[in-house]
């Protein structure tokens, strides 16, 4: 309501200033400033305060100022052409009586009424001289429309206190009618929280064996497929003791047999390399059980980096696969060797770079395998790079699994991945690091794995 009753005065306001245009002759200019330069936009800031958030703390006191600026607007207007003030006189009285569309109180309604007629009479008596008489006769409207606002301020407030006396009653009444009720309420509540309690633990036990059914049922799921890999592993590591064995025991029996000592050397080396084969898988199968027994510690000690991979390099430079192959072989360092004390299981980091380079140079019939190093961030990276067969998008996603075997083949080698990347990537996951491979058919393969460590580096002591 108060909202538009602005639009409504801001509007009438408006429009009357075509009676200016008429009447006003020299003093339009003037009459047009006050119209629509104060208190127009006064009236539409208002009514756009209104729509904030805390404009009811403050919305008497904004109305009650613009409501007095208007009014003495039309004031001082009336004195500057009091020939001509019967149109501005009653927009005056329509100004004054329309506070009680606004909703102003009685208090302001009388502030307002009152300063405005006073405004008036100081002004056409000491400064525009008008006619005494017809400032009698203003006054006489002003008083007149003042006094019919404010009693109507008055009636309209204390309506509103009463209706809000009414409502207190009526808020006691259904106080007390809820106190009435809560007795009842209170033995419903207590017959439903039982019958609440009863389904609830009823429920509850529902869920706890329908969780143990599932528990049961995934348990069971679990032993058959740990059941079926365990009994894949075996048939695969009965196959791979099955062919060193098969050699090491027919090339014994063709030893009696041997044309010549040339031959019998050769099987003799059969012989020795099936040995070999079959020792070092009876080796990875121990680990392996080791491992799944708990019987794996890792060990945190500090020691040279650098001295560790000259080790595997002179290990694998006279492995019979880089001899026999003439295969280059390398590796880098990433640091000095005063920088290159770290943190972490020697035994296992050294199993773990034996296993992956002794894996390149079974697979790598010609060409470079190369290892190296570097150490960012309290991260070790080892990398292994080979010219070997490669390996397959499908068989890269299985070479680390115990309890898979990967064939791979070309027209040289037709061998089977051991269980030494499985316990490399069992021996990384215990000292929280990882391994990746990137490899391509006919070109190579190349292994990195990433290891947290605790570096000492002696060179800044």
């Amino acid at each position: 309501t108060t909202r538009l009753s602005f639009i409504l005065l801001s509007i009438l306001y408006s429009v009357f200033g075509y009676l200016d245009r008429i009447i006003a002759g020299f003093l339009y200019e003037d009459f047009f400033i006050i119209r629509f330069f104060i208190v127009v936009p006064l009236l539409l800031l208002v009514l756009v305060l209104s729509f904030t958030k805390n404009f009811k703390k403050y919305w008497q006191i904004l109305i009650f100022f613009s409501y007095l600026i208007a009014a003495l607007g039309i004031v001082v207007m009336i004195v500057q052409l009091p020939q001509e003030s019967f149109y501005s006189n009653g927009m005056m009285l329509i100004f004054l009586a329309g506070s009680i569309f606004i909703k102003l109180r009685f208090l302001w309604s009388f502030i307002a009424g009152w300063l405005s007629i006073i405004v008036y009479i100081l002004l056409a008596v000491f400064v525009f001289n008008n006619n005494f008489d017809l400032i009698i006769i203003n006054v006489f409207f002003f008083v007149g429309a003042t006094l019919i606002g404010m009693f109507a301020s008055y009636s309209i407030e204390l309506s509103a206190r009463r209706n809000f006396e009414l409502f207190l009653q009526l808020d006691q009444k259904n106080i007390e009618i809820e106190q009435v009720n809560s007795t009842l309420e209170l033995k419903v509540k207590k017959r439903t929280n039982s019958l609440d309690r009863k389904n609830n633990e009823l429920r509850d036990e529902v869920l706890r064996r329908r969780v143990i059914e599932q528990e049961l049922l995934q348990a069971k799921e679990r032993a058959e497929q740990a059941d079926k890999m365990k009994s894949t592993f075996l048939a695969n590591m009965s196959h791979e003791i099955r062919t060193p064995m098969n050699g090491i025991i027919g090339f014994a029996n063709l030893l009696s047999e041997a044309e010549d000592e040339k031959e019998r050397q050769e099987f003799i080396d059969t012989i020795v390399s099936s040995g070999d084969h079959l020792l070092n898988l009876i080796n990875e199968i121990m680990d392996l059980s080791k491992i799944e027994a708990g019987m794996i510690k890792i060990d945190i000690k500090s020691f040279q980096l650098n001295e560790l991979t000259k080790e595997i390099y002179n290990m694998f430079i006279v492995d019979e696969n880089i001899v026999n192959k003439d295969i280059e072989l390398k590796y880098i360092n990433g640091h000095e060797d005063l920088e290159a004390f770290i943190k972490t299981d020697r035994m296992r980091l050294k199993q773990i770079f034996v296993n992956i380079v002794n894996n390149a140079c079974k697979y790598t019939e010609s060409g470079s395998i190369e290892f190296g190093y570097s150490i960012q961030e309290s991260q070790l990276k080892f990398y292994v790079k080979d010219t070997g067969i490669g390996i397959s998008q499908d068989q890269q996603e299985i070479i680390f699994d115990r309890y898979a075997q990967v064939s791979l083949t070309n027209e040289f080698i037709n061998n089977r991945v051991g269980l030494g990347l499985a316990i490399t990537k069992t021996y990384l996951k215990m000292m929280g690091g990882s391994i990746i491979v990137k490899s391509k058919l006919g070109v190579g393969s190349e292994f990195t794995i990433t290891l947290p460590i605790e570096v000492n580096n002696l060179s800044k002591v």
